[in-house]
């Protein structure tokens, strides 16, 4: 008993820094969610606060493994975060630009800063290749990523993009003084 009692205490203390630490954890605020494909694609569009300092994310989910037509879908946790900017303005104006090239060419890839991590985005940005694609009647975007040599990607319809930015635009009309 008095064992049990020692290694409780000795747990107890041990906790403290961790649960002192706590303050530390970065801050994910969502904004604007929605799944798309079946639930394989969960995009959503986030504020990230860490140290004090605000940002705005869009995560357009779980990346498949494999090639531009078959893709395999078995890691539950890495997410691709695309960065936004630093303001609501800005985020919406970087969704705008990226929702114009639903209508470009397939030839017309763009690449973008990007982070694939577990939970929340980090500083480790890589590039991201973006790719229009229209099939049959609806218009994709393809988030590319090079990732220990293989091709990881996800495919993002319009009607799902679209969603996410009205959300974040109806997010600015009950919130006009965020930045």
């Amino acid at each position: 008993m008095k064992a049990i009692k020692k290694t409780l205490a000795i747990l107890l203390f041990a906790l403290v820094p961790v649960l002192a630490d706590a303050q530390s954890i970065p801050a994910r605020l969502e904004i604007s969610q929605i799944e798309a494909n079946d639930g394989q694609v969960q995009l959503e569009a986030f504020q990230f606060i860490k140290d004090g300092e605000k940002s705005y994310w869009l995560s357009v989910g779980h990346l498949g493994v494999g090639d531009e037509i078959v893709q395999v879908q078995f890691d539950p946790l890495f997410e691709l975060f695309i960065p936004l900017g630093d303001t609501l303005e800005e985020a919406i104006d970087t969704m705008e630009d990226m929702k114009d090239y639903f209508g470009k060419p397939s030839s017309e890839i763009f690449e973008m800063d990007g982070c694939l991590a577990v939970g929340f985005p980090t500083k480790d940005l890589q590039t991201v290749t973006i790719v229009p694609r229209r099939v049959f009647l609806t218009r994709n975007l393809i988030f590319k990523l090079e990732y220990d040599g293989y091709e990881r990607n996800t495919y993002v319809p319009r009607s799902t993009f679209v969603s996410i930015l009205s959300g974040l635009k109806f997010y600015r009309k009950l919130h006009p003084n965020e930045e």
